[in-house]
C-alpha cells in the first residue's frame, strides 16, 4: 500500500502540468523502485509528531495566497472543498483533531445547504 501511494505520487509529479516547476524527489528517491524498498522507506516520509495546518489558506478574493473561500471551496474548481487542518490559519493549543472534526461538520451543513 505505501509502495503504491509513492508511485502514485511519482506519475502526479510527472505530469506535463507540474514540469514548470521542476519537481524533484528527496525521499525516498528515485534509486529505490522495488516494493521491499518503498514500503520500508515510507516510513521516513509518513511519520511525523506534527500536526500541519495553514497549507491551505482562508481568505478574500483579493488575496493572492487564499485558494479557500470562507465556506473551505477550492478558488477555481468546482465542487472542491479543503475541509481538514490545512484550513486552520495556525495550530491549535490542543490535538488538532476536535477543531477538524468541527469544520467537518459545518462543511457538511454548507454542503447540504447548496452553499
Amino acid at each position: 500500500m505505501a509502495a503504491d501511494s509513492l508511485r502514485v505520487t511519482r506519475r502526479i509529479v510527472a505530469q506535463p502540468a507540474l514540469a514548470r516547476y521542476q519537481p524533484e524527489e528527496f525521499k525516498p528517491g528515485v534509486q529505490f523502485q522495488t516494493d521491499e524498498e518503498l514500503a520500508r522507506l515510507a516510513g521516513d516520509i509518513a511519520s511525523t509528531i506534527f500536526h500541519p495546518v495553514g497549507t491551505t489558506q482562508m481568505g478574500r478574493a483579493n488575496d493572492p495566497l487564499a485558494v479557500l473561500d470562507s465556506h473551505l471551496r477550492v478558488r477555481g474548481v468546482a465542487g472542491l472543498r479543503v475541509v481538514d487542518a490545512g484550513a486552520m490559519p495556525t495550530i491549535t493549543s490542543g490535538n488538532t483533531n476536535s477543531p477538524t472534526l468541527m469544520l467537518a461538520e459545518k462543511a457538511a451543513r454548507w454542503i447540504l445547504a447548496g452553499v
